[in-house]
């Protein structure tokens, strides 16, 4: 009872932020928890493998990530002594260590495992997957969107795009997602923005982009609407917006007045958001430069000229709402 207390206090203070005040508390767990006769009852495994991953949550949040990840390692030792041929219900939080273990190494530059740890728990799914319950379709999203910002940032940018589009299609709009699943909804759709968006950075990446242009652009609407429904306002959706305006302005600057305005504008999710207005502001100026250029080089061009300067009237119009509001 005393180390299901600390779990359950540290639990609470990683909701308020107290993140040193909740590692205290994880490792009393663990230490009462160690002192067990563990290895020979599942369920006491069971119980410490959750402690050593709420202890590398921690710990990643705090920034030392070669810590985090041996904790991950006793939690994955611990799971050892749970038979899951018999336990199936507990599979889940082997996978989930696996899944931290992989995100944890890719952020300490730790590929090649993260990689390898990454199929691991796509292993442990396929074998232990069972009905597609919510928790297994959260579960599988962050492998796949975890798994896509591994690959983006070792240049592997149509790797990154393909899993971040499995993210996505784990966890679609129509099932609603609130808490923790909205927050993988909106990391997913962002993932898969900031893919193309660095695809737009690559010698002949914007006609090798046509054809997923349209499937960024509704994921970064998907996004807004989550956004909404849920309540969700954490940092992922800012990154989000950052690609999501890239791509407007290169692939559909028609379109890019609209979308920032839904989102830092009114009500929007980001309409506090004084940073982001300022960089919106700033796509918004380039964007307004690059039409001016094709004004330029096609003046007689009567149709052109029609369209880009209604474009440019919406662009206009964003920027003045914009930096009114910022100013």
């Amino acid at each position: 009872m005393e180390s299901k207390r600390h779990m359950l206090e540290g639990i609470a203070q990683m909701e308020q932020g107290d993140w040193r005040t909740a590692l205290g508390h994880f490792e009393k767990a663990i230490e009462i928890r160690e002192a067990l006769p563990w290895r020979n009852d599942v369920e006491s495994a069971w119980v410490l493998a959750a402690a050593w991953i709420n202890r590398s949550d921690v710990l990643r949040v705090l920034g030392n990530t070669e810590d985090a990840i041996r904790s991950l390692d006793r939690a994955i030792e611990a799971m050892q002594h749970v038979p899951l041929e018999t336990n199936t219900g507990y599979a889940d939080r082997l996978i989930l260590a696996w899944i931290n273990r992989a995100t944890a190494c890719g952020e300490a530059d730790r590929m090649a495992e993260a990689l390898a740890g990454f199929s691991k728990g796509e292993e442990l799914l396929e074998t232990w997957g069972g009905t597609p319950t919510p928790g297994r379709k959260l579960m599988a999203s962050m492998l796949h969107a975890n798994r896509a910002r591994v690959l983006l940032e070792m240049g592997r940018t149509v790797g990154g795009w393909q899993n971040a589009q499995l993210a996505v299609d784990f966890l679609k709009i129509s099932d609603h997602p609130s808490g923790p699943s909205a927050e993988a909804a909106i990391k997913a759709r962002g993932v898969l923005c900031r893919a193309l968006a660095m695809l737009l950075d690559q010698p002949d990446g914007i006609a090798l982009a046509q054809d997923w242009i349209a499937r960024a652009t509704d994921s970064a609407e998907e996004a807004l609407a989550i956004s909404r429904s849920s309540g969700y306002r954490g940092a992922w959706i800012a990154d989000l917006v950052r690609y999501g305006a890239k791509i407007y302005r290169v692939c559909q600057p028609h379109f890019l007045a609209e979308f920032v305005r839904e989102w830092t504008t009114g009500d929007g999710p980001l309409a506090g958001d004084e940073i982001l207005k300022r960089e919106m502001a700033g796509e918004l100026l380039i964007a307004q430069a690059d039409l001016e250029q094709r004004v330029r080089l096609a003046p007689h061009e009567t149709e052109i000229v029609t369209r880009e300067m209604k474009t440019l009237s919406t662009l206009q119009i964003a920027q003045k709402e914009l930096t009114s509001r910022t100013l």
